[in-house]
Order: C-alpha cells, then structure tokens, then sequence
C-alpha cells in the first residue's frame, strides 16, 4: 500500500567529431503521483447532503461546521469513501445521539499512507488552532486499516501540538502489516478497540488499553463469512453510543481463555463512557445475530 518514487538511469553515448565518446548517465526521476485525501461533513442540519470541505479555516466556515459541537473524524478501510458502510454506521450512530461534526475521510483517490495521515492531522490542527475545539472533543474511529491510519493521525497531532487526542475508537482492526504505523496506546489517551473477525480480516492482537472480543473476537452470531463478521464490529456502534447501552462484558486474562465460563463478569459495558476511570484490558461479551444485538447481564446456572 505505502509508495515510494522510483527513478531510473540511462545511458547515453555521444560521438563527437575528434571521435571521442562522450558518455553521459542522465537520471529520469519518475515522479509517483498521488491522489489527494478528501473530506466530508455531515451535521443534523446536513445529514442527508454531506459537505466536502477541505481543511482550511475559508471552507468550514463557509460549510455547515459549528465550533461548539463535538467532532468527529471517521476513517474507513483503505480506498474506502463516503458510501463505504463503516462511514454511514458512524454518521448515523453518532447524529442519532448529540449534535456533531462528523468528518467522513474519503480515500477513494489517495494511496499514500503519509499523504493521508498529514492530510487528516492538518484537519485536527485547524479545528484546535483556528476553532479552538479541544482535542478531548475530538474524537477519531477508524475501521480496518482505517484503525492504523487513526493511530498515525493521532501520533502525528501529538507531534506537531505535543498534546494527545483523548480517543481513538477501533474497530476490528487490520493486522496493520502493510503500513507504517501501527495502532498503539501510545498513540492516544484511551484506545478502545472492538474485535469482530480476528484471525480473518481483522487481527488478535491487543493494541488498546481495552480490547473488546465479542462472542470470542473471531465469528459473529449469524455471519457465514469473514466479510460479515468483519463488518459487524461497526453495526455495533450504535448500540455501544446509546445511553441504553446493555454490553455487559467480562474481563479475561488472555486471549486464550475468552469464553463466559473462563472470563470474570463486572458491570462494565464495551464503549461506556462515564465518570469513572477507563476500563483496561481483555473484555468478552456475547450478543444476538442482529439489532438490538446487546444481551445485558450473563447468568449461570449451576446443577
């Protein structure tokens, strides 16, 4: 996925009238041109006609951007768009629940890792510096590799303002192979990640302070292919945002020992957010194969 330029050599011969050969090594570069990463808005007031905007001070305010409201930035798969689900998933989750700038990142036309991640951290930068949004009411969701490119945007604006972003939300990662950046707690304040298809498009390896594993983390309830499960980590948010929100989730010692017999059952819910200190660690839950997929609190039975 990640480029780099190529550049090749040439030989060229010249015979001059004292017949001497003049031999020159002429380089051509061959310059890789790369697509430009694009920006969306959706608000309630725009929902049903998204923005494209750029990250300059003259399009937001020219858009339908609000400086008060929370914003939210949503990174999809790689050469994902505004019409890939994960990015309607995340509009309409998050509008259904506060008011919201939603930046949807279009990366239909752009194929270079560094590209993107200097392109949606100057988005940040802008909305902090110009708008004076503070990066707590930032938050940043990626989806596959959207979830590495979440981290090198986040890595990137710790770089440039020396502050964190507060969040990055997860959702079944990509093993990250082909990329620069990998997803890691460092990279945010609170790194939540969801697993849904691990093993198969997405990867077992914890990289938040809290990984979640629904049903296991490898095959979801109702899903026949890895494309299914995969996916179902953004069919979840919805519920995960809700203050209905009923994923009530044990927390595990390993991978290895996810199940609901093996695991300890709390009180905490995948993606609740609260007052309280931020959840750590390995969580399992189960839910049901489709909407309202939470299944609230486990009970054993003992014979």
């Amino acid at each position: 996925m990640p480029q780099t330029n190529a550049s090749q050599f040439i030989l060229v011969t010249f015979r001059m009238q004292t017949g001497v050969q003049l031999t020159l090594l002429l380089t051509l570069t061959i310059a890789v041109v790369y697509g430009e990463t694009g920006f969306f808005l959706s608000t309630r007031r725009v929902q049903e006609n998204p923005q494209q905007v750029e990250a300059k001070v003259e399009a937001l305010v020219r858009s339908s951007f609000y400086a008060a409201d929370p914003a939210v930035l949503a990174i999809p798969r790689w050469l994902g768009n505004i019409s890939s689900p994960e990015i309607s998933a995340v509009v309409s989750a998050r509008l259904q629940q506060q008011d919201s700038n939603i930046f949807s990142v279009d990366l239909s036309e752009a194929s270079d890792e560094t590209e993107i991640i200097d392109s949606v951290a100057s988005l940040v930068i802008v909305l902090n510096n110009q708008f004076d949004v503070p990066l707590d009411r930032i938050l940043v969701v990626g989806f596959a590799e959207g979830v590495h490119l979440a981290g090198g945007v986040a890595a990137k604006v710790q770089q440039e303002l020396g502050r964190q972003l507060s969040q990055i939300t997860a959702l079944d990662p990509s093993s990250g192979e082909e990329l620069d950046h990998k997803l890691s707690q460092a990279d945010a304040e609170f790194v939540e990640v969801v697993h849904t298809n691990s093993g198969g498009l997405g990867t077992w390896e914890q990289l938040g302070h809290v990984d979640y594993y629904p049903n296991g983390g490898q095959t979801q309830p109702g899903c026949s292919t890895d494309s299914c499960s995969h996916e179902r980590a953004f069919e979840l948010l919805a519920e995960m945002w809700s203050p209905e929100n009923d994923f009530v989730s044990a927390r595990c010692g390993t991978v290895e020992s996810l199940s609901a017999s093996s695991c300890r059952w709390s009180t905490h819910k995948m993606g609740q957010k609260g007052d309280e200190q931020h959840a750590s660690g390995i969580y399992f839950l189960e839910t049901r194969q489709s909407s309202p997929f939470s299944r609230g609190a486990y009970f054993i039975s003992f014979l």
